[in-house]
């Protein structure tokens, strides 16, 4: 394609708005409008209009008190209406539902897409303490149980093509993988979270028909004292036993 038909095919609207979302993906914070200019180094003129759009089609929120913007869940609920997606969130929230309520555990489901390893759904433990994750949240791959069973479970070029995204340090990524083998023997990941004391994670993998990894399923047991909190809690082994029966009934209507 000559350098001519690259500059008739651009749509430098289109280009100004996806801009704008993919900045505010990565951004922890919420951003005003001088800020998203600087940063995509554009005048504030330039992008004003697309703001008012894309708050209008409810992509953006803006907070009026702080004058700032920040992305809605908009575009994680629209990719969550492909089918086989949205019929794994289906099947999968009452059986998680129902392994938090046994347990006494919150657990969540995370998807990688477009660079990142995100929860699509979560349970809270119904108990009055627990740890969970919010729906969103993007994991670390190299420093979280799904993230182990993501590059365990994925084809060498799929790992590769994810590592090469991954802005883990080449420490991180080695004692990451160094958990592959045992994890592929084993069929999930157990192992302490390198973030949170207290916390060890169980994974297991949802796999898609042709052996994709679609999802990662996660308990993030957190050890509790059954004699100080009066509660009965069920132990780690049972976690884990629990937490493959539930993907197991998943498994048993293969998601296409």
């Amino acid at each position: 394609m000559t350098n001519e038909k690259k500059t008739e095919c651009r749509a430098p609207a289109l280009e100004k708005g996806l801009e704008i979302l993919e900045l505010l993906a990565v951004e922890e914070e919420p951003q005003s409008k001088k800020q998203i200019a600087e940063k995509l180094d554009r005048s504030i003129n330039e992008i004003f209009r697309m703001l008012s759009v894309l708050v209008d089609k409810q992509y953006l929120e803006f907070d009026a008190e702080s004058s700032l913007y920040s992305l809605t869940l908009k575009m994680f609920a629209l990719s969550n209406q492909h089918p086989p997606i949205a019929q794994l969130l289906k099947r999968a929230q009452p059986l998680m539902e129902e392994l938090s309520l046994k347990l006494n555990q919150s657990c969540h489901l995370s998807r990688y897409e477009n660079g990142e390893l995100i929860v699509i759904a979560r349970s809270e433990s119904p108990y009055k303490m627990g740890f969970g994750l919010r729906l969103g949240a993007s994991l670390d791959i190299c420093a979280s149980g799904s993230g182990v069973v993501l590059l365990s479970f994925s084809s060498e070029l799929k790992r590769q093509a994810i590592l090469r995204k991954c802005d883990a340090t080449k420490d991180e990524i080695k004692n990451t993988l160094e958990h592959r083998e045992e994890a592929v023997r084993n069929g999930y990941f157990s192992g302490l979270s390198p973030q949170i004391s207290g916390v060890t994670n169980i994974s297991v993998p949802i796999l898609g028909v042709q052996g994709d990894v679609m999802a990662v399923l996660t308990i993030p047991y957190m050890t509790l004292n059954s004699a100080t909190v009066h509660h009965h809690i069920e132990d780690l082994e049972h976690a884990r036993i629990e937490l493959l029966k539930a993907v197991a009934k998943l498994k048993q209507n293969p998601i296409t």
